[in-house]
């Protein structure tokens, strides 16, 4: 049975200059960092995509009172480059053409008495086309294991924030996946045991982190 998790949303950060991991120039108060999702050449006044490299993917991360009082988590761990193209390849399962970084994180209650867990994961790549093909990718990968296994996932809608959001639950064995895109981001999400509100309140922190730390500077760590 998923336990009701006491979950409480992170403040935002404030807009200024970009923390440590952030890719793009001063924030702007007001500006739209989401506009430009070609990763072709735009013109001098389009919004950049957002970006975060190896760093600003550690920090965005989040952290165990933003997800529940009684979460506890391991280590974060951040690789890059081709080290992140091969755990990219053997963690979901297909291409990360222009790969950056990924990072993540395991999150469990307090003592695992229930079996509660959520895993967060990011992927940083160098555009928002390449982000896009990656989470595509994923989709598919799921579409292909539940035609395999009969037809168990279940589609559902989670409204992150994120540009992008997919969400599949299988009710059998109490599974829920979320992967949302942001920009150049790929996040990834897997929780178990975890009531339904629970799943997406872990989705809207992730998204924000990302987007306090790419748009604003604000750091998860």
């Amino acid at each position: 049975m998923a336990t009701a998790l006491a979950f409480a949303l992170a403040g935002c950060g404030t807009e200024g200059d970009p923390a440590p991991g952030s890719t793009k120039p001063a924030a702007v108060p007001g500006a739209n960092q989401q506009g430009a999702e070609q990763g072709g050449e735009q013109g001098a006044d389009a919004p950049r995509p957002l970006m975060l490299d190896a760093t600003g993917l550690l920090n965005a991360l989040p952290i165990e009172s933003q997800v529940g009082d009684v979460m506890v988590g391991g280590d974060p761990f951040v690789v890059q480059e081709g080290e992140a193209a091969e755990y990219c390849a053997q963690e979901e399962g297909i291409s990360c053409a222009g790969l950056v970084a990924a990072s993540g994180k395991d999150m469990e209650a307090r003592g695992n008495s229930d079996g509660a867990r959520v895993e967060f994961r990011l992927f940083s790549f160098e555009t928002a086309d390449q982000a896009k093909a990656a989470m595509k990718g994923q989709v598919d990968r799921w579409r292909k294991a539940d035609a395999s296994s009969g037809g168990r996932w279940q589609q559902k809608t989670v409204d992150s924030g994120a540009d992008e959001t997919e969400a599949v639950r299988d009710d059998e064995v109490d599974v829920d996946v979320v992967v949302m895109r942001l920009g150049t981001v790929v996040a990834h999400i897997v929780a178990s045991d975890v009531l339904p509100d629970n799943v997406r309140h872990s989705a809207v922190v992730q998204a924000s982190q990302v987007q306090a730390l790419g748009e604003t500077g604000s750091r998860g760590y």
